[in-house]
């Protein structure tokens, strides 16, 4: 599926489901009375602000392996100025946490929370372990470095005190930056590309997180522990979060978080440590690089729900090989002549 396509259908998705008119999760008890009467079905109200989107995509994770879209799969509905959720229309496995979120007949957010906390992976049959993960995306050569055509930057910033080694596939920025201007000048990755973020501490891989793009223009959210097994989500300093509710609030959020905030000035250190985007100074400093930063405004727009600058940062290395007189490849070229540059 072309990725404007996957942009413009997630977008769909939450306008539809905005245009139910869901507002009873507003002012939930008057609403409930007012909707209640005569609903056959299980009312889902978060009281959430961003709702529409949190119902799309927590609920698209249960529809088929690349997520979809729950008002067509039926999975959820309307009734009145209700969204409803069709029980059956889950995978077999998952009801039992579900009904027991909707015991009263209705399921809020922390009911939901839950639910989706106990039956997210089973639901998006995540690999079980790193390794699993890792043979089908090997992003790490035998050495332990990045395997070739990976790209690879360290960033330490308000996730966790953890120096975080992320790597993303030349391929997926080639791709999100050729697109830049079809996307509406948007960074949109394309389904299956994967984020992956390796947390070090004192030396040691202390766990990986991961973020998947689906086929429905949503991504999923991964934690590996330091042994290399599923985690329900992270352990390292200076706080647990849960995978993926946790990791959702900031991703489909409109908060700017440091170093990418900054970017490419320095960013302040924050209470538990340094935050930072460690690349080449002289690369931070060039004219170049604060253009592209400007231009893609990746962490400002998140237009993929992605906070990282990795297209940005791309981008600004391929520019100074460039002004080093260090030969770039072919499709490197082509990605920067496809910008402009």
């Amino acid at each position: 599926m072309p990725t404007s396509s996957n942009s413009t259908r997630r977008s769909a998705l939450g306008s539809r489901l905005s245009a139910l008119g869901a507002r009873c999760w507003v002012a939930a008890l008057v609403l409930w009375v007012g909707c209640s009467g005569g609903i056959d079905g299980i009312i889902v109200d978060l009281d959430k602000a961003n709702e529409d989107v949190l119902l799309a995509f927590y609920f698209g994770s249960y529809v088929g392996p690349g997520g979809g879209d729950p008002l067509e799969a039926g999975l959820l509905g309307r009734e009145g100025n209700a969204v409803t959720l069709n029980m059956d229309a889950l995978p077999a496995p998952t009801r039992g946490a579900f009904a027991s979120a909707a015991e009263d007949g209705r399921i809020d957010w922390d009911e939901a929370k839950a639910a989706f906390q106990a039956t997210y992976a089973e639901a998006r049959a995540v690999p079980a372990s790193l390794s699993d993960f890792q043979s089908a995306v090997p992003y790490l050569d035998a050495s332990g470095r990045a395997a070739d055509g990976w790209y690879s930057v360290e960033i330490d910033g308000v996730m966790t005190s953890a120096r975080r080694r992320v790597y993303v596939e030349k391929g997926a920025l080639r791709q999100a930056l050729r697109d830049f201007d079809a996307n509406g000048e948007r960074i949109v990755y394309p389904p299956g590309t994967a984020l992956i973020g390796e947390h070090w501490l004192d030396g040691e891989r202390a766990e990986v997180t991961i973020k998947q793009k689906r086929a429905d223009g949503f991504w999923d959210f991964l934690v590996y522990d330091a042994a290399g097994t599923l985690a329900d989500g992270t352990s390292t300093p200076p706080r647990d979060l849960a995978a993926p509710t946790q990791c959702v609030g900031c991703h489909l959020g409109t908060k700017l978080h440091e170093p990418e905030k900054s970017f490419p000035a320095e960013a302040p250190d924050g209470p538990h440590g340094p935050r930072a985007i460690y690349i080449d100074e002289a690369t931070r400093d060039a004219e170049e690089t604060r253009a592209v930063t400007e231009r893609f405004a990746e962490h400002r727009t998140r237009s993929d729900s992605v906070l990282g600058l990795y297209a940005t940062l791309f981008v600004a290395d391929l520019l100074a090989d460039r002004r080093a007189g260090r030969a770039l490849d072919a499709e490197d070229e082509a990605t920067l002549a496809a910008l402009g540059y």
